[in-house]
């Protein structure tokens, strides 16, 4: 039991080890869109959360994520909205919210910068023989699998 948990303890270093060797490659690739992006950090900030909410977000709640004002928060979304990233929605439970929710614009602005850091694309995926390819496939299906399910955990622990 021991000698298998050292081998796992091995594997998850290398692995750490081996994603922050490809994070380092690719910080070049992620700065770029970063700098010629037109938002500014607290706008960035207001649409990640956003991207993250699939039933959108609260202007309360992103003021409270983010430490601000909800007055703030209306400038940032007011300014999104004008950029079409983010738009506002009448709560269909409650009227009197307004739910705020990343556009299609938004989450490919987001997404782009996302896939900018990893910069993994097909192309170096279509060098890996067949076998490495469907074994990083199965990898990626269970870190996705346990992802969702911690996702679902915390949520019903909320």
């Amino acid at each position: 039991m021991s000698e298998d948990l050292d081998k796992r303890a091995a594997l998850t270093r290398e692995i750490a080890e081996m994603q922050e060797a490809l994070e380092t490659q690719s910080m070049r690739g992620f700065l770029e869109p970063l700098m010629n992006m037109d938002l500014t950090i607290q706008q960035l900030r207001v649409l990640m959360i956003l991207v993250a909410e699939d039933e959108g977000g609260t202007g309360q709640a992103v003021a409270k994520s983010l430490g601000v004002s909800l007055a703030t928060v209306s400038g940032i979304v007011d300014r999104l909205e004008t950029h079409g990233m983010v738009e506002r929605a009448v709560d269909p439970r409650d009227q009197r919210v307004r739910r705020l929710h990343a556009t299609t614009a938004g989450r490919k602005t987001i997404r782009d910068l996302l896939g900018a850091q990893s910069q993994v694309g097909t192309a170096p995926l279509m060098l890996l023989d067949t076998d490495d390819l469907r074994a990083l496939a199965q990898g990626m299906r269970a870190i996705l699998r346990v992802r969702m399910q911690a996702r679902a955990q915390a949520q019903a622990d909320s």
